[in-house]
């Protein structure tokens, strides 16, 4: 019947609401930590049933934008920004195969870092490059130790990012790190020799900073990124043979 064609495909009441929570959420009507309408008042809204609402509450959840309090209600996650991008990567990276989707991050990286870098040499940035120092400080520090030197490289770049004044990229960042980033790491360090080459790199961007030369702070970040991506293709070309 007609009738039925419309209605088949058509979003559930539950899927509505959902989508109009995400909206509100993602939009930034509601700020993380704030609380959601409670069951009541959605029942009343959209006139339908508790165990209606209460469907679209769980998939809230489930995307990581809401958490509820035992005899409170239910709030917008602290991460509410960064959990729907880190899913995204996720399916991204799984979908692209990882040697792709390596090589893809590499091209993000040299335009945002390269971008965000230029800001972190001008006068006024005097905070972020004691930041900087610090990370790689951190760095030095635990050289011995693969799995952390491969973490405290990625808060140096990270640094670099939050510097750049554009929330979106740090937000990218966010949902890089603990998935396409760290997985990079783990495959990048593998012995002392490669620490102490991505040490010498790092410490010549550090300097190239500090000395608030913004060409040169570019040229050794994007021969960094540039090496990084030879040595990727070392590591994953010979295994897809």
């Amino acid at each position: 019947m007609p009738t039925k064609r419309k209605l088949r495909g058509a979003p559930s009441l539950s899927e509505k609401i959902v989508k109009d929570l995400e909206k509100m959420i993602l939009s930034g009507q509601t700020r993380p930590g704030d609380r959601l309408p409670t069951e009541k008042e959605l029942t009343l809204r959209y006139e339908t049933s508790r165990p209606i609402v209460r469907e679209a509450i769980r998939e809230l959840k489930a995307r990581g934008l809401a958490i509820s309090q035992r005899g409170s209600g239910c709030y917008v996650a602290e991460n509410a920004w960064e959990n729907p991008l880190r899913l995204s990567l996720e399916r991204y990276g799984a979908l692209r195969g990882e040697s792709q989707a390596y090589d893809e991050l590499l091209d993000l990286r040299l335009v945002v870092e390269t971008h965000c870098i230029r800001r972190m040499t001008q006068p006024a940035a005097a905070d972020a490059r004691t930041r900087l120092a610090e990370r790689l400080d951190r760095m030095e520090k635990v050289k011995g130790d693969l799995r952390a030197f491969g973490s405290a490289d990625l808060a140096f770049h990270f640094e670099i990012v939050k510097c750049g004044g554009n929330d979106l990229f740090v937000t990218i960042y966010r949902g890089l790190i603990p998935n396409l980033g760290e997985k990079f790491a783990r495959a990048t360090y593998t012995d002392m020799e490669l620490t102490e080459r991505t040490l010498a790199d790092h410490r010549n961007i550090n300097a190239a900073v500090q000395a608030m030369d913004e060409e040169v702070a570019v040229r050794y970040l994007s021969e960094h990124i540039n090496w990084a991506r030879v040595h990727m293709h070392q590591i994953f070309i010979p295994l897809q043979l």
